[in-house]
């Protein structure tokens, strides 16, 4: 019995029972989505609602809330955005940019195997350490190539702080550079590098 089970389901399907398996499997997803719908229900809140009247008078131990707040003078800003205190200026922005294309020009030979690290401007002396200590390996065949910088883009400065995206292309690949910046008495310097 238990062979010929077996055998029924293993054989091939015929044309005659596709839409029958077909149909099968749209029965089998309807009814999945239609029990998960029904465990999904929240069904009632668990705190009905108080009256208006009763509304009105706190219970003992509660806050008394007034009935229209008054605005908060700056809305919510997008998730990242910097209070309106520490936005930077388009001036700011534009230094910040400046510095990372001082510091890319500098840096973007230099991990090619060409450039020194003391020709690397607009960095702070923790990153130049780091940059001589870890001096990039190259090829023969990566050094002949000339990256540009093709894009670069603020992706948030604040009066402080700066993250700048590079977009550089060197003729066989276009990769991104992350950059972090600081802002100094000297002006804006980079703190950090990275793909």
């Amino acid at each position: 019995m238990l062979d010929r089970l077996r055998l029924f389901l293993n054989r091939p399907l015929s044309d005659a029972d596709r839409p029958r398996l077909f149909a099968a499997a749209v029965a089998i997803i309807a009814g999945a989505a239609a029990i998960l719908a029904l465990l999904d229900d929240a069904g009632p809140s668990a705190a009905p609602a108080r009256p208006a009247a009763e509304a009105s008078t706190p219970a003992p131990g509660e806050v008394a809330l007034p009935a229209d707040p008054t605005p908060d003078p700056a809305p919510p800003a997008e998730e990242g955005a910097p209070p309106a205190a520490e936005r930077a200026s388009r001036a700011e922005v534009a230094a910040a940019r400046r510095a990372a294309r001082r510091f890319l020009a500098g840096y973007l030979p230099y991990t090619y195997g060409r450039g020194q690290v003391r020709r690397i401007r607009a960095v702070a002396p923790a990153l130049r350490a780091r940059l001589a200590r870890e001096r990039p390996r190259v090829p023969a065949s990566e050094r002949r190539r000339r990256p540009r910088v093709e894009l670069l883009q603020s992706d948030g400065v604040s009066v402080r702080r700066g993250a700048i995206s590079a977009t550089v292309r060197d003729g066989r690949r276009r990769y991104p550079v992350r950059l972090e910046l600081a802002r100094t008495p000297a002006g804006w310097v980079v703190v950090d590098a990275g793909g």
